[in-house]
């Protein structure tokens, strides 16, 4: 069993956050990143946060989700990332939510009854949605009637306002990266908060590059 105090999501947060910065897709003057940019950015920073915490990254696996770390014995953390505003999926009946509240674990004991340490859903919204997403995603992970989730649930949101596509060639203006972890039972537990462009994170060698 992986000890208890190793790839916690408060450290896969805070390598997110990191890892989110470095190689940033756009720059204050090359800004023409488009969503599969993002998409392979989520991506290239997921792989290296498995490198970091000793698992192995399975892509497009277990049910077809985006990323599950696996350790030697079986399936750690399943992952999820969406480009969509959550706000226009979250009420859907089948989305990443559900996926990863439903996973079925890998196992090398056939017989083992292993649940995941986490799940991870990355995604984004307009600002002005942000406390309306907290309540559905809870609704969603806690959901009283019919099966609840065996594990926690760390939500790494993204927010922004919607630009000219001139300003941005996404059409969004990151603000900044929330992440919160909700249990199957309790109040969401947050647990790191960061702004989402690099430059504007003061005191770094990205800040000296602000205009």
């Amino acid at each position: 069993m992986l000890a208890e105090n190793w790839a916690s999501p408060e450290d896969f947060a805070t390598l997110f956050q990191y890892f989110w910065h470095r190689d940033f897709p756009i720059t204050q003057e090359a800004i023409g990143a488009h969503r599969a940019d993002w998409t392979i950015h989520i991506g290239v920073v997921v792989r290296s946060i498995a490198d970091l915490m000793g698992f192995v990254t399975r892509f497009e696996t277990g049910g077809r989700k985006d990323a599950v770390l696996r350790g030697t014995e079986g399936d750690e953390i399943a992952i999820e990332w969406e480009w969509s505003d959550v706000w226009k999926w979250i009420h859907a009946s089948s989305n990443e939510v559900k996926k990863l509240k439903c996973h079925r674990v890998w196992s090398k004991d056939k017989n083992s009854q292993r649940l995941l340490k986490y799940a991870v859903l990355i995604t984004y919204t307009d600002t002005l949605h942000i406390e309306e997403v907290y309540k559905s995603v809870r609704e969603k992970w806690q959901e009283e009637k019919g099966k609840g989730a065996e594990w926690p649930l760390l939500l790494i949101l993204i927010d922004f306002v919607r630009v000219k596509s001139k300003q941005y060639s996404s059409r969004r203006a990151f603000k900044e990266i929330k992440m919160l972890v909700f249990d199957p039972k309790g109040e969401p537990r947050i647990r790191r908060s960061a702004k989402a462009l690099p430059w504007e994170v003061h005191e770094t060698r990205w800040s000296s590059e602000l205009k």
